[in-house]
């Protein structure tokens, strides 16, 4: 039986960034992965998402410049488009096996689950370890009602070969907005079925109503808010469902998207003394658990924070350096940046937005930068608005914004607050391309 000083359950973005952070220690480490290596992110999650978006953007950006100098927009072909992302992420898991070993870590394929808190069987296989990583992140949530397993959940949208003539997604967050998103500029006819009166709860709630003003309009979306899907029943043209208020909708396919909950059932944590709920893996500020040699890191762990590839990585850089004793201080989270993918998009960084405007020591600044600005107009993009919560010094603490550009506008804001940068600084030090948000950022400051 082998024995290993780190075993790490999972392999997703913040276990590359760990094993990275870890090279040249010396230290014997395993990768268990039960399903793809690299984790959902890179295999159907956000990359093969935004590498879908690419396409989306093109066809929508060249429909709304119809007659204004395009004279036949795009058209999207869906099986082109799904066989080209299958051609390019199809290598992604293998290729993250070989990178990690790379990195000077043993890979084996199987799932864990603990028997004791130094020891786990993978499948039939027993391994021994100083220390466990616990980083199997997050899984689809399951709908506990009758004909639920006739959807299908967000990851198996990402190898959905043909186009569904009508779809409801169910749940309305960062994942359901971007595959309805998706679906409609393919030619789907998509129906949101949320739950609650409002979507992405995450931004400010001024520019989700103008993202989805604009969904209803260009894309037609049809969003069914304070509605709960309470069964499901096949039928010989595909799903009917039926909701909490009494009405019966069918639809070709039905998507679950009512969120993920934390991948931990098949570990058998109870064998340890690790303590979890609902929420994840409960760890402390040197993202230790509960059980002195078991660590966790990625979306996994219960915290406050955004659940982001990013964030994981961060994770995983961080208790690297700190096992090595490069690092000694409390986990300290930088200054985060939040994107969804839909047309517009949405982003924003820093405090939450609807509160600032109820505090009378935040001033809030919305701003029409489209307004008279030849770069919005050469896209059409003439909705393109910016929010920016300032605090008693004048200082930037916060930013939102709704556009075609807001996931790259929005870094501009990250240093200005990380950095507590103002208009002086950023004047005398920074002449900034032009056109682009950032040359605006001289007046606005």
């Amino acid at each position: 039986m082998k024995t290993y000083d780190y075993t790490i359950i999972g392999s997703g973005p913040s276990v590359y960034r760990f094993l990275v952070g870890m090279q040249g220690s010396k230290k014997r480490i395993l990768v268990v992965e039960s399903d793809n290596f690299g984790g959902i992110c890179p295999n159907a999650g956000c990359e093969p998402k935004i590498f879908l978006e690419g396409a989306i953007k093109t066809a929508l950006t060249s429909r709304d410049l119809l007659n204004k100098g395009i004279e036949s927009p795009a058209k999207l072909n869906w099986n082109d488009l799904i066989l080209e992302k299958k051609r390019v992420f199809s290598p992604v898991s293998t290729n993250n096996q070989h990178a990690y070993e790379e990195l000077g870590a043993d890979t084996v394929r199987g799932t864990a689950s603990f028997v004791d808190e130094h020891t786990i069987k993978v499948d039939e296989t027993l391994i021994t370890s100083d220390n466990f990583i616990i980083a199997t992140g997050l899984k689809p949530r399951p709908m506990n009602i009758p004909g639920s397993h006739l959807f299908l959940t967000s990851d198996d949208f990402f190898n959905m070969e043909d186009l569904p003539a009508t779809v409801a997604i169910i749940g309305s967050g960062y994942v359901g907005m971007e595959i309805a998103t998706i679906l409609s500029a393919a030619g789907s006819n998509v129906t949101m079925l949320q739950r609650s009166d409002r979507p992405l709860r995450d931004f400010d709630s001024r520019h989700v109503d103008m993202l989805i003003k604009n969904m209803k309009e260009n894309l037609g979306i049809d969003f069914r808010f304070n509605t709960q899907v309470t069964k499901a029943e096949k039928t010989s043209n595909g799903i009917l469902v039926t909701t909490d208020n009494g009405q019966n909708l069918e639809f070709s396919t039905v998507i679950n998207a009512t969120g993920r909950i934390p991948n931990i059932n098949a570990l058998n944590l109870e064998n340890t003394k690790v303590d979890f709920d609902k929420d994840g893996v409960i760890v402390d500020k040197y993202l230790r658990t509960t059980a002195s040699n078991i660590y966790a890191i990625g979306d996994v762990i219960k915290k406050d924070i955004p659940r982001l590839t990013l964030t994981a990585q961060f994770e995983g850089a961080y208790l690297s350096a700190y096992l090595l004793g490069k690092k000694k201080s409390e986990i300290h989270y930088p200054v985060i940046g939040k994107v969804t993918f839909t047309f517009p998009q949405l982003a924003s960084t820093g405090v939450d937005i609807d509160q600032a405007r109820l505090d009378p020591n935040l001033t809030v600044k919305d701003i029409d930068i489209s307004k008279g600005d030849f770069l919005y107009a050469g896209t059409n993009d003439y909705n393109a608005h910016l929010s920016l919560v300032y605090d008693q010094n004048q200082r930037i603490i916060a930013a939102s914004e709704i556009s075609q550009t807001a996931s790259d506008d929005i870094n501009i804001f990250i240093p200005i607050i990380a950095l507590d940068i103002d208009q002086n600084l950023w004047n005398e030090k920074m002449v900034m391309s032009f056109p682009s948000l950032a040359f605006k950022l001289r007046n606005i400051l």
